[in-house]
């Protein structure tokens, strides 16, 4: 079970979590969605003990592991967390448009054919608004899936 209460977190002065509750019980499967830079990844890394919040408490297991030391913690985690994570495979040097564009200018089609049909598909996502920012300007570089373990 994991359970976390009022989990706010700021990086300066971005407020990223503003009171977020979140419950998840044993067995449970969420998905958490929303668009680019809406915090996901940090929830994420919050309640996989990658991070912790600036407030607000997590339980997991019965256990406060908004508490814990590091030492504790990072045996907390061994114990109990495992992590999948899945890179997007970008090319730095290029933008959004252009990374989603790639594929199709290699199959020879016209460029603004393919940019129209790239820009869509940003659309879509609800990454329109980045289309020009390269990878590394991107919020959350990888997407992340956290796994709590049985005993």
């Amino acid at each position: 079970m994991i359970y976390g209460k009022d989990i706010h977190k700021a990086y300066g002065t971005i407020q990223v979590l503003k009171g977020v509750d979140v419950e998840v019980g044993r067995g449970e499967v969420v998905s958490i969605v929303g668009p680019s830079g809406s915090g996901k990844s940090t929830l994420l890394h919050i309640l996989g003990t990658l991070d912790k919040p600036d407030r607000g408490q997590v339980t997991m297991n019965d256990v406060r592991i908004d508490c814990l030391n590091s030492r504790k913690l990072a045996a907390f985690r061994n114990k109990n967390i495992g992590f999948v994570f899945q890179f997007h495979h970008l090319l730095p040097e290029f933008s959004a448009l252009e990374n989603v564009s790639i594929p199709a200018w290699i199959a020879g089609r016209k460029k603004k054919e393919v940019e129209e049909q790239a820009k869509n598909l940003l659309q879509i996502l609800g990454v329109a608004h980045r289309l020009n920012n390269k990878p590394g300007e991107l919020s959350g570089e990888s997407s992340n899936v956290l796994q709590l373990r049985e005993h």
